[in-house]
């Protein structure tokens, strides 16, 4: 059980930083780094993706992920991370990638190592829809191809809602992302930028952060039972599943459990972004509640 425990507070640790991810800030849709790139090396699955969907030629190292399992994109791409392990630096060494792209705060030690060998970095991090345009657009323009991403019709669901004037205005809803501590992300989060985005109303989007887990709150049994929540999302993170939640004792005090409005989301897509896929799929679900 110890173990257990100790792997849900690293997904929860992984959650704030691969994905609450925003790009460097520029004044333009350029970034601040001005060259052009052709070998690139990704250590977030995000990254990989989007630079795959620009240049998959130019692709050359990802991390290890269920994410890219049988697509053939990313078949012959040399694999540089794998679960909790740290990137390897020789590995991304002998690939001689022109720029390596990395979590800003989870993976400053490897990209500042090879800064320190001469190799050009970018540190990222997104925590909502503009970030992640503005990456999708930086990583454009480094990669200096005519090939344009257009995200909108890569994720249409994300922009379909959206353009619709956010028809599920004022719907409540309560995200619980784990039973053991009860979490659920506030508007400083990736997730809780997704609900808002379709206007929903997070009944946690205002509270303050208290716990270690910047833009996710941690909540008591009693704060639950008292929002009475109308619609509730649970979130299955990798080695859990909604079992969690309902061997929770106020489970069956909640209105959303007894009027059957319980949504089972993936962890990635509403928690930690993943893909462009695994994004796109969370907002057609988010959109059937």
């Amino acid at each position: 059980m110890g173990s257990m425990k100790k792997i849900f507070i690293y997904l929860i640790f992984l959650l704030v930083y691969f994905n609450i991810l925003t790009p460097i800030k520029a004044s333009t849709n350029k970034p601040k780094i001005k060259f052009k790139v052709n070998r690139v090396v990704a250590l977030t699955s995000l990254s990989a993706d989007l630079v795959n969907y620009i240049s998959n030629e130019s692709l050359l190292g990802i991390p290890g992920s269920s994410l890219f399992k049988n697509n053939n994109s990313f078949k012959n791409k040399t694999v540089i991370s794998r679960g909790r392990m740290p990137p390897n630096l020789e590995k991304i060494i002998k690939l001689k990638p022109e720029l390596v792209i990395g979590a800003k705060g989870f993976h400053d030690k490897t990209l500042k190592n090879l800064e320190n060998l001469g190799i050009k970095t970018l540190s990222v991090r997104i925590k909502n829809f503009n970030d992640l345009e503005k990456l999708s657009s930086d990583i454009q323009n480094l990669l200096d191809k005519k090939v344009k991403l257009d995200l909108a019709n890569l994720i249409p669901n994300c922009y379909k809602s959206y353009i619709k004037s956010k028809p599920y205005k004022d719907k409540e809803v309560l995200v619980l992302v784990s039973s053991k501590p009860i979490l659920s992300p506030n508007s400083k989060s990736w997730a809780g930028n997704m609900i808002n985005r379709f206007g929903y109303n997070n009944l946690t989007s205002e509270l303050d952060s208290k716990s270690q887990f910047k833009g996710y709150v941690n909540l008591s049994p009693e704060w639950v039972v008292s929002s009475k929540p109308s619609n509730l999302i649970i979130i299955n993170t990798p080695g859990n599943n909604d079992a969690q939640y309902k061997k929770m004792t106020i489970w069956n005090d909640l209105p959303a459990v007894n009027t059957n409005k319980v949504y089972s989301f993936d962890y990635y897509g509403l928690i930690n972004a993943g893909s462009l896929n695994s994004i796109d799929k969370a907002c057609q679900k988010l959109s059937s509640i």
